[in-house]
């Protein structure tokens, strides 16, 4: 049997983690073939009620072009002092376009990290991340515009389990820092949720955790519950405007926040305070 999604539709499909088996150009259109997408519980010929994986889709775009192009992650050359500095993004000029769309459609070793689609203009837009031959830095967040999108797939996998685990929870949580980080800047950011998204990212970037990983359990349950549930409660707090915002600058590379000696500030002063009264307490 056949299943179709068109444009908008395309909302209900996880594309995180898939490969890209090929791609190509028939005429103006550009076709995309796809393996391991995930529908959502309402998508087109789902009938299940739960998430299920698409063994293989064809993504088609017609009439594309590719609107823009950054390329992340680049190593940069400062001519003053001869020094490189790495993980720099640059947005690809007009003339290097061409050749990126011959590049895609070589085929070969690509993956999607996220797939993201918008209507604009009487048309589309499709937002890619896109990695090319398994290398950091050769990766790519793409516009395409095009007239029309359709994906097509035969069959419905499995189901997926739509419970996760503390782990995987806290896993989610942790890819908003990058837009908690941004959030906490922006001007239309309450105050309570900057006191909050400033002791998640304190906590967060800290190198020194408050319970160290090797105490058996207690440590596992550190990073699974103290820094996923500050995170948790900036991510509640913060407007859901001001967070997608942040959040597409974030994915557009933007931002990159790194550990600090100064965040373990707090989470020292804490030690402190336990060890004088664990002291205090052993000499009386």
């Amino acid at each position: 049997m056949k299943y179709t999604a068109e444009n908008t539709d395309l909302n209900y499909f996880e594309f995180t983690d898939t490969d890209i088996n090929s791609v190509q150009i028939n005429g103006k259109d550009l076709v995309i073939c796809i393996s391991d997408c995930i529908a959502e519980q309402n998508a087109p010929g789902n009938d299940t009620g739960k998430k299920r994986c698409i063994p293989k889709l064809r993504l088609t775009l017609s009439d594309f072009r590719i609107k823009s192009a950054l390329l992340h992650g680049i190593s940069v050359l400062n001519i003053k002092d001869n020094s490189v500095r790495k993980n720099k993004d640059r947005q690809l000029y007009k003339s290097e376009l061409s050749s990126l769309e011959e590049r895609l459609c070589g085929g070969g070793d690509m993956d999607i990290f996220s797939l993201d689609v918008q209507e604009c203009d009487g048309g589309y837009e499709l937002w890619a991340e896109i990695n090319i031959e398994d290398d950091e830095r050769t990766w790519y967040h793409i516009k395409f515009a095009c007239s029309h999108m359709t994906a097509e797939w035969e069959e419905f996998g499995e189901a997926i389990n739509d419970k996760l685990t503390l782990k995987q929870r806290a896993a989610i949580l942790k890819d908003y820092i990058p837009a908690v980080f941004l959030a906490l800047g922006h001007k239309d950011t309450p105050l309570a949720a900057k006191i909050a998204a400033g002791l998640a990212l304190g906590y967060a970037l800290s190198p020194i955790d408050l319970i160290p990983d090797f105490i058996p359990v207690l440590g596992y349950l550190d990073d699974v519950l103290i820094l996923s549930g500050l995170i948790a409660i900036a991510v509640k707090l913060i407007p859901g405007e001001v967070l997608a915002e942040c959040a597409k600058k974030a994915a557009e590379g933007r931002v990159s926040p790194k550990k600090q000696w100064y965040y373990s500030l707090p989470i020292i002063i804490i030690w402190l305070i336990i060890i004088g009264l664990i002291v205090k307490a052993i000499i009386k």
